[in-house]
C-alpha cells in the first residue's frame, strides 16, 4: 500500500513574553512611566544617568519598534525579495534543462545503439534480399527461421520514437520509406514498378484516350493495349487528359467587357421554401460580377421582368444592352416598351447553347453556394436574405481578376453613358442589322441573328468588347 505524505506541522503566530535582561529593565520601566505621563523626559534621563537627548532617542526607538509591531499587516505570506525570486526562477530552468539533456543523452545512446544494431546487418540500400533456403529437420519438417522485417521495423519505430526521421530511419535499416509504410500495412508483396513505355505503345493508348474523351478506365485501357499494365494505363490516361484540358483552354474564345455599366445581363433563380417555390430575377454587370439589382415572386412571368428593369433602370441608370436568355418572360410588348423608352437594346443568345449564357450561371451557382450555407436564417424572409447576399458578394469580395478589389470598388468608378454614345451605338447596330439582312443568307436562323452579330460587331467597334483566343 502506498503510504500517504506527511504533512508539514503548521506554524502559530503566537508570541510568547520576551525575557528582559537586568540592566535592560530600569531604562524600560522609566520609558514606561514617561509614556503614560508620570514622570518627564529629562527626570527620566538623569534617573538612568544618561543626557536627555541620548534617553529620548530610545525612546523614539521603543516607540518605533512597539507602532510597527501593531501595525495592520497585508493578508498572505511575506513577499520574497525581487533578487531572491529571480534566483528561484533560474534554478527551476536549470533543472528542466538539466532534465531535458539527460533524457537527450539517454534517447542518444540508445539511438547509437539501435543504429549500431542496423549497421552491423546492414544491406546495401536498393539491393534485394537474398531469399535463403528453410532448414528442414530429420522429421522432414521446416524450421521457422527469425524474419528480418520484424525486426528492421521494430529498430526503425524504435528510431522514429526517438526523433529521428521515418526517411533517415529507413536509410539507416537499408530500405526504402514507402517499404517500411507498406510493410506496416501488412502488404509484404512487392511493388511492382511501373517503368518505361514503348512509344508505339504509349501511341496508341493515348490516341485510345483522345478518341474515347477520357471515358475509359485505367484497367480497360490496360487490356484495350496489350503490353501496359493498369499502373502505365492509369499514367498515361492522366497526363492525356492533362493535355487535352490545356489544349481546350487554348483554343477558347474569350469574349471581356472593358467598361461596366454597357452590358447588363438577367437570369431568374428558382428557390426551395417552405411556402413553395418562388423565383428570384437578378440583374448583373457583364464586365464586372456586379448585381445590380433582384426581384422575387411566386411566378416567373413578365410582371417580374418588368418590376425589375424598372427598378435597375431607376438606380442604376439603363445601359447600352441587356443580356437575356430566350424565356418568354422577356419577350413581351411590356418589356420591349421599356427598352424602346430607355433607347436600350436585348442581346438574346443563340437557342439551345448555354455556354452563351455561362457567366450568368457561374454567378446563380456563388448565389445557391451563399444561400445553401445558411443553416438558420433566424426568420428572416427571402428578400432579405437576397439582399444581404448581393451586399457580401458585391462589397466583402476581393476577386483576384479585378486586381484583388471588390466589385463595387470597380462599379462605382465607372463612366456615365452620354446621349451622344447611346445614339450612336442604337444607329450604328440598326445599319449594320439593314447591311447583314441584305447580304447574308440567312434561311433557318432565328429571326433576331443579325441583330444580335450586330450588336456584337458595335461593340467591339466602339472598344467596348474585346475577343481572344486563349487566355
Amino acid at each position: 500500500m502506498n503510504e500517504e505524505p506527511s504533512k508539514p506541522p503548521k506554524t502559530s503566530s503566537y508570541t510568547h513574553s520576551p525575557q528582559v535582561p537586568a540592566q535592560v529593565l530600569p531604562r524600560l520601566a522609566v520609558i514606561l512611566q514617561v509614556l503614560s505621563g508620570q514622570k518627564t523626559v529629562s527626570e527620566a534621563a538623569r534617573e538612568v544617568q544618561l543626557s536627555r537627548n541620548h534617553f529620548q532617542t530610545l525612546m523614539h526607538r521603543t516607540l518605533a519598534a512597539m507602532v510597527q509591531s501593531l501595525a495592520a499587516k497585508e493578508p498572505g505570506p511575506k513577499p520574497k525579495a525581487p533578487a531572491l525570486s529571480a534566483l528561484e526562477t533560474r534554478l527551476k530552468h536549470l533543472e528542466r534543462e538539466n532534465v531535458r539533456l539527460k533524457r537527450r543523452v539517454e534517447a542518444t545512446d540508445e539511438l547509437i545503439q539501435v543504429a549500431g544494431e542496423l549497421l552491423h546487418g546492414q544491406r546495401r540500400a536498393g539491393a534485394r534480399a537474398r531469399k535463403t533456403r528453410k532448414k528442414v529437420s530429420a522429421e522432414g519438417a521446416s524450421d521457422p527461421e527469425p524474419e528480418p522485417r520484424t525486426q528492421l521495423l521494430c529498430a526503425v519505430d524504435r528510431m522514429h520514437a526517438l526523433g529521428v526521421t521515418l526517411v533517415c530511419a529507413s536509410q539507416l535499416a537499408g530500405v526504402d520509406a514507402s517499404t517500411v509504410r507498406r510493410w506496416r500495412c501488412g502488404t509484404g508483396e512487392p511493388r511492382r514498378r511501373g517503368g518505361r513505355v514503348a512509344p508505339g505503345l504509349r501511341a496508341r493508348a493515348e490516341g485510345l484516350v483522345r478518341d474515347l474523351h477520357g471515358l475509359v478506365g485505367a484497367a480497360a485501357l490496360s487490356h484495350g493495349v496489350a503490353g501496359i499494365t493498369r499502373r502505365q494505363a492509369a499514367r498515361i490516361k492522366a497526363q492525356t487528359l492533362t493535355q487535352m484540358e490545356r489544349e481546350r483552354l487554348a483554343a477558347l474564345h474569350r469574349v471581356r467587357l472593358h467598361a461596366a455599366g454597357v452590358m447588363r445581363g438577367i437570369d431568374a433563380m428558382c428557390l426551395a421554401t417552405p411556402a413553395g417555390p418562388r423565383y428570384a430575377l437578378i440583374a448583373a454587370d457583364a464586365a464586372v460580377p456586379y448585381r445590380t439589382s433582384l426581384a422575387l415572386s411566386d411566378r416567373y412571368d413578365t410582371q417580374l421582368a418588368v418590376e425589375l428593369l424598372e427598378r435597375d433602370i431607376e438606380r442604376h441608370g439603363a445601359p447600352l444592352v441587356i443580356r437575356a436568355d430566350r424565356a418568354k418572360a422577356h419577350d413581351t410588348p411590356e418589356v420591349r416598351d421599356i427598352l424602346r423608352q430607355h433607347h436600350i437594346l436585348m442581346l438574346h443568345g443563340p437557342p439551345r447553347y448555354p455556354r452563351f449564357y455561362g457567366q450568368l450561371e457561374r454567378q446563380n451557382r456563388e448565389h445557391r453556394a451563399w444561400l445553401g450555407a445558411i443553416c438558420d436564417p433566424l426568420g428572416a424572409s427571402m428578400q432579405q436574405l437576397l439582399e444581404r447576399m448581393l451586399y457580401c458578394l458585391n462589397y466583402l469580395w476581393p476577386r483576384r481578376a479585378l486586381a484583388w478589389r471588390t466589385a463595387a470598388d470597380i462599379w462605382h468608378e465607372r463612366d456615365p453613358i452620354s446621349h451622344g454614345t447611346r445614339y450612336n451605338f442604337e444607329q450604328e447596330v440598326h445599319d449594320r442589322t439593314q447591311r447583314m439582312a441584305c447580304s447574308s443568307n440567312l434561311r433557318g436562323a432565328p429571326a433576331d441573328l443579325t441583330e444580335r452579330l450586330a450588336i456584337e460587331q458595335t461593340l467591339t467597334h466602339m472598344g467596348y468588347l474585346h475577343q481572344q483566343i486563349g487566355r
